[in-house]
């Protein structure tokens, strides 16, 4: 599965690494690895207990950690999703959440061979 990771987003996170510091693309993809677990798990948790506030929220914050790095389709799925949260369409986030586990798992994939190739 192909996610398309937009390059020029790694490209402009890279750009901004000053000499003799710790990779900031690496540090950036690993905190958006150890704090989006948490976003995903309160979205599951909002569709759960149909609270649409909660899936708007964590919907958002996806949305927007993934289009910095670059995560297309990803962010697509979660702007989706807090679009209908917003609408308050409670069985369309629930369609559109079924997906985000595998979605996020492959983008990551993805991820981490774009940032090995970088560094």
């Amino acid at each position: 599965m192909t996610i398309h990771i937009d390059p020029h987003a790694l490209q402009a996170i890279s750009s901004l690494q000053r000499p003799g510091k710790p990779d900031l693309l690496t540090r950036i993809v690993e905190l958006f690895k150890s704090e989006s677990p948490e976003s995903i798990s309160a979205l599951q948790l909002g569709l759960d207990s149909a609270d649409l506030q909660a899936v708007g929220a964590a919907a958002h914050c996806m949305k927007s950690s993934s289009a910095y790095l670059g995560a297309r389709l990803l962010s697509e799925r979660f702007q989706d999703i807090e679009n209908a949260a917003h609408e308050n369409d409670l069985s369309a986030c629930r369609v559109l959440g079924g997906g985000v586990d595998a979605l996020y798992e492959a983008s990551i994939e993805e991820l981490d061979n774009h940032v090995s190739a970088f560094v």
